[in-house]
């Protein structure tokens, strides 16, 4: 399947997992796809910027795009975001009509360079089983002792058409906001679970140099959302470089 691809990033004071991030969008492989876009939707106070160095120009090439959307405050109730729905309700807004296919890039987890170009290709597999969604059946989880293959939803592994995307919208309860587009998919049988497809997403909670809050570690928690602010106060220089090719080859081993 060739077609355009969005990345939807939401991130909020993680200046330094953002560039690592970026570069993990700029190594990947694009066969299957005619474009790609990465859109960094800064849900913080404190504004973010692209670095405009000749180099990064230069990487993004004529297929890559990088976007970012600096918006602090609900779109809906005109307040500062409560929750992770509203925000990437708010963030699909700026998603261009000519994106076909809808993937989500958390900013603290790791993407192997074959990450777009398999899933692209799973996809297809699954549009000619009429289904509207495709993940690999396994990926890899990283912790502070190790790394193992597991068997999880895991939003970010999923590859879904931007159209049911924008039908279903994300929830407004922190920590299930994915749920309300997954649901319908895996009870209409409409998402391809292929247990032959290459584990190509790191779900990342191994970080022990990179302070990392995360709103799934402690979600019965009622200051959840506020604990996540509290602790994401990583805003750097406010330009986002992204790291070098060299300083992200330790995490593709």
């Amino acid at each position: 399947m060739e077609g355009n691809i969005t990345c939807i990033t939401a991130t909020c004071g993680r200046h330094t997992l953002m560039e690592r991030s970026l570069r993990f969008f700029l190594n990947q492989r694009y066969e299957n796809v005619n474009s790609a876009t990465l859109l960094i939707f800064n849900n913080s106070v404190v504004p973010q910027r692209l670095t405009d160095s000749n180099e990064f120009r230069y990487e993004l090439g004529a297929t890559k795009f990088v976007k970012v959307v600096n918006q602090h405050k609900d779109t809906l109730t005109g307040k500062p975001y409560r929750n992770l729905g509203a925000i990437y309700n708010d963030a699909l807004k700026h998603v261009d009509d000519s994106a076909e296919v809808i993937i989500h890039w958390d900013d603290d987890d790791i993407f192997l360079p074959d990450h777009i170009s398999e899933g692209m290709k799973g996809l297809k597999k699954a549009i000619d089983q009429m289904k509207l969604a495709y993940k690999p059946k396994q990926s890899y989880f990283r912790h502070p002792n190790g790394q193992s293959l597991m068997e999880n939803v895991l939003e970010p592994s999923i590859f879904v058409k931007a159209g049911h995307i924008r039908m279903y919208g994300y929830s407004l309860e922190t920590t299930a906001q994915h749920l309300q587009w997954v649901q319908p998919l895996v009870d209409q049988g409409m998402i391809l679970s292929d247990p032959d497809g290459k584990p190509t997403l790191i779900y990342n909670w191994g970080d022990t140099d990179i302070p990392t809050f995360k709103t799934s570690g402690n979600p019965g928690h009622t200051n959840n959302f506020d604990n996540y602010r509290n602790f994401s106060q990583d805003h750097g220089n406010q330009i986002l470089t992204p790291w070098s090719k060299d300083r992200v080859e330790q995490y593709y081993k």
